[in-house]
């Protein structure tokens, strides 16, 4: 057993000594054992006034599901990949990209330009004439509206059939 103490800061560090708990106590929790005269408190609740704890946030009732994670498809992201396999000249895959972000957004024009940029180079020509003709219909002054106009002079699209529907075709390539 320790000594007795001698005076009030030694009364409260032995008091703390003697629990078997967690020596920082609530104000409102008196120490078991003490014999000092601050009203059976631990020093941890001097200054305490001054403490500013905030409020427990609302708990919730029963359990929240959170929603399953999904890919979330866009047609400019759609876009972005399709133009990249343009550059990389893998045909087939900006095909399908631009088939996905056509689904996605059906009147924009820059889809219309990757598709019949990519069937252009698979040599289908009849939907690649039309999807040319699309750029112009919905973007007559762009660059793409420009390209589309050399493009469609050119003899192997120029005497293609046109594409049944006015929907492109899908490539069976």
């Amino acid at each position: 057993m320790p000594p007795p103490a001698t005076n009030n800061a030694d009364s409260l560090t032995t008091g703390l000594l003697r629990e078997d708990t967690d020596p920082i106590k609530s104000p409102d929790d008196p120490i078991s054992g003490s014999s000092d005269s601050g009203g059976g408190f631990s020093s941890s609740s001097q200054g305490g006034d001054e403490v500013n704890i905030p409020a427990e946030p609302e708990r919730r009732t029963g359990r929240q599901k959170l929603p399953e994670p999904t890919r979330q498809e866009s047609a400019e992201n759609d876009e972005n990949i399709g133009a990249y396999y343009l550059d990389k000249k893998n045909w087939r895959a900006a095909l399908s990209r631009f088939e996905s972000a056509h689904v996605l957004d059906p009147e924009n024009p820059d889809v219309y330009w990757g598709l019949a940029e990519a069937q252009r180079q698979l040599g289908d020509y009849s939907s690649a004439k039309a999807n040319y003709q699309k750029v112009m219909e919905y973007d007559p002054d762009s660059k793409h509206s420009k390209e589309a106009k050399k493009y469609l002079k050119m003899p192997e699209i120029a005497n293609a059939p046109a594409a049944a529907g006015s929907q492109p075709e899908k490539t069976q390539q």
